[in-house]
């Protein structure tokens, strides 16, 4: 608005007679009057335009604030009407919330007397059950004393098995170990051909422990029972050595001179002869001399 006003002053002031002007200069003053009558007829179209706009939008901004105070009024409508509404329907629910509280209390403690009273059942089930077992027991006849079991048939090794380990204890000084080991293998495997050997092993191992006496019975049931055993000769010799031993010189005597004559060609009857020699005795008995006849 204001370059306007400015712009048709100018324009005036051009426009202004000026004496002595030419005519061009006239005919250029008639323009500029001309062209100032239509700047102010734009300018009065320009003014009225922009007074319309301005009174639509005041009357838009006043609808605008009618329309926003409208709004307010219904919101705050509404939620008065909500509340109101959710308050009358909320207020059953609550009671009905507080009802079923109270129902789950009274459930839990009718569950906790149920439970005291199967606790308190059980208890007394176990006493009748307990003085039922007495009466039976009281009742019931003496039961009879269970027979006694029969022992375990023994493991028997084999024969071999057990006249091996009854040498090695004996070769360990196991005496007694090994004489009930190779007692045994005699109990079993009387026929065996190492029974000889075990009855001979039996008066070794008594004889290596002192007990001469034993010693001697021991290599006297080898000639006995085996006289045609290979351990015999040896058998008969040990049992002269174990009666030296024990004392028993005429008897130990007797036995040298038995393995002189029954083996002479063996070791054993140059053994004898050695042991007889050490005795100072001969080897053979003296013959006996004959009476002689009385006059």
């Amino acid at each position: 608005m204001r370059s306007t006003k400015h712009f048709v002053l100018a324009t005036l002031l051009l426009a202004a007679p000026v004496f002595g002007a030419s005519r061009e200069q006239q005919e250029m003053q008639r323009d500029i009057a001309q062209l100032q009558d239509q700047v102010k007829a734009l300018q009065s179209s320009f003014d009225q335009k922009m007074a319309t706009i301005q009174a639509l939008l005041q009357q838009a901004l006043d609808a605008g604030n009618k329309a926003n105070v409208g709004v307010s009024v219904l919101s705050a409508t509404v939620n008065q009407t909500l509340d109101r509404e959710l308050g009358a329907k909320l207020q059953p629910i609550a009671g009905l919330a507080a009802k079923v509280d109270n129902t789950n209390n009274d459930v839990s403690e009718v569950r906790n007397s149920v439970a005291d009273l199967n606790t308190s059942m059980n208890k007394v089930m176990q006493k009748l059950n307990d003085m039922d077992n007495i009466l039976k027991v009281l009742s019931a006849p003496p039961a009879a004393p269970p027979a006694a079991a029969a022992p375990p048939a023994p493991v028997i090794p084999p024969a071999s098995t057990l006249f091996t380990n009854a040498v090695r204890d004996q070769n360990g000084g196991k005496f007694d170990l090994a004489i009930s080991e190779f007692n045994d293998f005699l109990k079993f495997y009387p026929d065996d051909p190492n029974a000889a050997s075990a009855q001979l092993n039996i008066g070794e191992a008594h004889a290596a422990q002192g007990k001469y006496d034993l010693a001697a019975a021991d290599f006297d049931a080898v000639v006995e029972r085996y006289p045609s055993n290979d351990v015999t000769p040896d058998a008969l010799y040990s049992k002269g050595t174990a009666l030296r031993h024990a004392g028993k010189k005429t008897e130990a005597i007797t036995t040298f001179r038995a393995v002189i004559a029954k083996y002479p060609r063996k070791d054993q009857a140059a053994q004898a002869k050695d042991q007889l020699k050490e005795m100072g005795v001969a080897a053979v008995a003296p013959a006996a001399t004959p009476l002689r006849k009385k006059k």
